[in-house]
């Protein structure tokens, strides 16, 4: 890989070879390692896959927005966002996790096809001057240079070793401070090193596919074969947890594209493995498996399915007891206005009947006082007579 990635893979580097250094087979650390680094990033995962959950649970709401405001887009933007905001949910929050792990992706890439350099850690100038070596001899030889150049070109080298091996040791032997006694120990602890790369008697630094094509069938063909099933099965898992959020089988469309998705990914796996060394074939198998245990993990700390069907009955419940909240804020209301009514009235007929009291008291005079008036009046009258 290029030295962009050193700064990731130097540290990663350091990891794996901790891990070598405690278990000294180089299949046993891939898994290992590849595991350890899946842990240390699994905050990262379980971010993204929060940021999804928090998504599916707003699903229901967002749907219903996209139907109210169907024919203004504009509105539906703008109602989606002060949602997303309300709630606390980033559209970009699964961005930066994503963008991290395809980091120290390429450098744990950077570790996996440069075991001399990190695993080993034998000395970069010892590794380029092997490599040199074996684009420098005699013409004969400079016909299979092509190999040795690249992302693959250590393994390249130590599966070529014993061919190249004086020139390579003559290499070494000329860098400053390096002799021949040097050299030999170089080479023998590269020839160590290469024991780790045979398997069933197999030589893992090899292609899968050979220099015959098809027509070259051997064991390390289980290497893409295993590296495109687990691939496929990992995809499969993926969608069918993407399908119970976004129901895509009942979009037109969708169900084609799901299946391109679905075998695109193991084709290229497949493809990949056929054509690199079957150490680096180990690899993707061991990034595959995890991957597999890593989303039915991350989907039973987070389901968004599950999610998705609880919001929908907050949803339900909320909207449930918004319809009581106003049912009983109308029938208070109808009996506050039944009760000033009936208030009134009993107003108006207490009116009614005090004002009728007074008229009787006022047309009512009592007797003894009719009888006074009576004599009072013959009394004035008998005294203008006389």
């Amino acid at each position: 890989m290029t030295a962009i990635f050193d700064f990731l893979a130097i540290p990663l580097g350091w990891l794996m070879s901790f891990i070598y250094s405690g278990i000294p087979n180089y299949f046993i650390s891939i898994f290992l390692f590849t595991l350890i680094v899946r842990v240390i990033l699994f905050p990262l995962s379980l971010k993204t896959q929060k940021n999804q959950a928090d998504r599916a649970r707003l699903a229901p709401r967002l749907e219903r927005l996209k139907k109210k405001y169907e024919k203004d887009p504009k509105k539906f933007q703008e109602k989606q966002m002060a949602l997303f905001e309300k709630e606390g949910v980033s559209l970009t929050g699964g961005c930066m996790p994503m963008l991290v792990q395809m980091l120290v992706l390429f450098g744990i890439i950077s570790v996996i096809y440069s075991p001399l350099k990190h695993i080993a850690r034998i000395p970069d100038a010892v590794v380029n001057a092997s490599v040199s070596a074996m684009t420098s001899t005699e013409t004969e030889k400079k016909i299979e240079a092509a190999q040795f150049k690249g992302y693959y070109k250590e393994m390249r080298m130590l599966d070529a070793l014993d061919t190249y091996e004086e020139d390579v040791k003559k290499a070494i032997a000329a860098l400053e401070g390096y002799d021949m006694a040097k050299a030999e120990a170089y080479v023998g602890e590269m020839k160590e090193f290469r024991k780790d790369f045979t398997v069933f008697g197999e030589n893992m630094l090899q292609n899968p596919w050979g220099p015959k094509g098809f027509g070259g069938i051997n064991i390390l063909w289980l290497i893409p074969l295993l590296s495109g099933i687990t691939a496929f099965l990992s995809s499969m898992l993926s969608m069918h947890y993407t399908k119970q959020i976004s129901g895509a089988d009942t979009q037109p469309g969708q169900g084609c594209s799901n299946s391109m998705m679905m075998f695109m990914m193991p084709a290229f796996s497949l493809f990949i493995t056929f054509s690199v060394p079957g150490g680096v074939g180990v690899y993707w198998i061991c990034s595959n498996l995890i991957a597999l245990l890593q989303t039915f993990v991350l989907n039973q700390i987070y389901n968004p399915v599950k999610i998705r069907a609880q919001a929908e009955i907050e949803y339900e419940e909320r909207r449930r007891q918004k319809q009581e909240d106003k049912k009983r804020l109308a029938e208070a209301r109808a009996k506050e206005q039944r009760e000033l009514a009936l208030q009134q009235n009993q107003n108006k007929d207490k009116k009614t009947t005090t004002k009728k009291k007074k008229t009787e008291e006022m047309n009512t005079v009592p007797v003894d006082e009719k009888t006074a008036e009576t004599a009072d009046t013959v009394e004035s009258s008998e005294n203008e007579q006389q």
